[in-house]
């Protein structure tokens, strides 16, 4: 799936800062520093793309780097605060919630303290030290940790200047291998070309000194705004090193609650299960605004989505093919619920439960699936199912419920894989549209007492314009 359109915005000192967003509900705004572009992590199973279906995502490249302005723009963890406080104020929402990624830390707890007002909660991944210089370099009572941390700096600022200022690519991919120590070749790759022209030289070279003077160690304890800190699981050395910070801060913050991961895998490579980890654990502590996104709409479309002999396919492929196969088609359902701007509900088993506010986009949303199901090698003998159905479901905190929501999910059991079943009111709905139906007869449904007409939607003849999968030839 391709980037969010690029929208730019002036700070206050007539910087001019690009910024993304994409997703519906509650705002999240994303500081992830200057090494991380804008563009990355959309892709279908990316991390931006997963905290999108729960979230109103909002991603910027900071001064200095990428999209935003360049020329003459040096930048540090108080510019990127004003860049990300400038993001914020063109929103125009009364108050967001704040992400602070990696190297993007410092910049989050800064604008958070410098306007605590703006802010909702705070979700901190892989923080760094923030906390200055505390023992000189040759002192006899130099820790462990402040010893790794100096041997850090200076192994960190060699390969930024071969990599960056030498343009030589194993330095890079050397230093994204610190970054990511998990991730696959593929991933490294992608993201040492993508990363070797983001920031400026300029910027880039006053990382590591800004890094090593920072100190907001007093200031972390006058954060009052509720705190998620999220930490890999203990291990050695750079993992090991993120951990102690994250319990550090943890520690320091009142009320700071600890997320360690269960996987060691980066949350830069796609797909990683720390990525649904964080995602969860981001929905449960902010929380999902489903009473806002169902608002004032009357009728609704209620889609239900289910693999077809599933545990078949576990029995052919193995336990493990079988559940990365389950991902990528869930990742995919996700992908097409919020193109089509619905909402996802829920995920249950091998299945997905999403609403939308118009019944075009509830089909448009299955057609996208089916089609791109078929369009793809690896998906050629599995096969979803897929039920809609039409009517004003109950919304109660972060579900649906009531007839209708029942209703779609009987449609969908009547259906076999590779069909899309509707209701005869969605139909109606889309009367005059470009759809082909086939008329599937009168059923009765368990648990309803009047009958019901079922039609299939055609969605070969609907999906000529759809979009096959990235990376993928039909």
């Amino acid at each position: 799936m391709s980037t969010p359109s690029v929208q730019y915005t002036l700070t206050d000192d007539d910087v001019a800062i690009a910024w993304v967003e994409r997703g519906v509900g509650k705002p999240l705004v994303v500081s992830t520093g200057p090494m991380l572009p804008l563009n990355v992590g959309w892709e279908p199973g990316g991390l931006w793309d997963r905290l999108s279906q729960s979230f109103r995502v909002i991603r910027f490249d900071p001064r200095g780097c990428g999209l935003s302005e360049r020329d003459g723009v040096f930048g540090s963890f108080h510019d990127e605060a004003a860049d990300l406080a400038a993001v914020v104020t063109e929103l125009g929402e009364p108050r967001v919630a704040l992400m602070g990624y990696y190297i993007g830390t410092p910049a989050a707890v800064i604008a958070m303290l410098n306007e605590p007002e703006r802010y909702t909660h705070m979700v901190l991944h892989l923080p760094i030290p923030m906390v200055g210089n505390q023992t000189m370099p040759h002192d006899s009572s130099v820790s462990p940790q402040d010893e790794y941390s100096q041997l850090m700096d200076g192994t960190i600022g060699n390969l930024l200047r071969l990599g960056w200022q030498y343009h030589e690519e194993s330095a890079r991919r050397a230093l994204l291998t610190i970054i990511a120590p998990t991730a696959d070749e593929a991933t490294l790759r992608s993201l040492s070309e993508l990363m070797h022209h983001y920031p400026s030289m300029n910027r880039l070279f006053g990382l590591v000194p800004e890094m090593r003077s920072l100190n907001l160690r007093d200031e972390l304890r006058s954060v009052q705004i509720p705190t998620l800190i999220s930490i890999p699981p203990e291990g050695d050395g750079f993992e090991d090193s993120n951990a102690s910070f994250g319990r550090d801060w943890a520690r320091r913050i009142r009320g700071a609650r600890l997320l360690v991961g269960r996987d060691d895998t980066s949350v830069l490579v796609n797909g990683a299960l720390t990525i649904n980890q964080l995602a969860e654990a981001m929905e449960e502590f902010i929380g999902i605004d489903m009473q806002s996104q169902t608002a004032g709409q009357a009728t609704r479309t209620v889609l239900f989505t289910d693999i077809e002999g599933s545990t078949s396919m576990v029995d052919r492929l193995g336990d493990d093919q079988a559940r990365a196969i389950t991902r990528e088609i869930e990742q995919l359902t996700l992908t097409a619920i919020r193109d089509h701007r619905g909402v996802q509900v829920k995920t249950m088993g091998d299945g997905v439960l999403a609403w939308f506010g118009a019944a075009s986009s509830g089909v448009d949303a299955a057609v996208q699936i089916q089609s791109q199901l078929a369009n793809h090698d690896r998906y050629s003998d599995v096969y979803v199912r897929i039920g809609l159905s039409a009517g004003e479901p109950i919304a109660e905190s972060d579900d649906l419920y009531g007839a209708t929501v029942n209703q779609a999910a009987r449609i969908m059991s009547m259906a076999q894989g590779g069909q899309i079943l509707v209701s005869d009111l969605v139909r109606g709905l889309l009367q005059g549209r470009r759809y082909r139906f086939e008329d599937r007869g009168v059923h009765q449904l368990r648990g309803f007492r009047d009958s019901i007409h079922i039609f299939s939607v055609d969605w070969q003849s609907a999906s000529g314009d759809s979009t096959p999968l990235e990376g993928t030839t039909q």
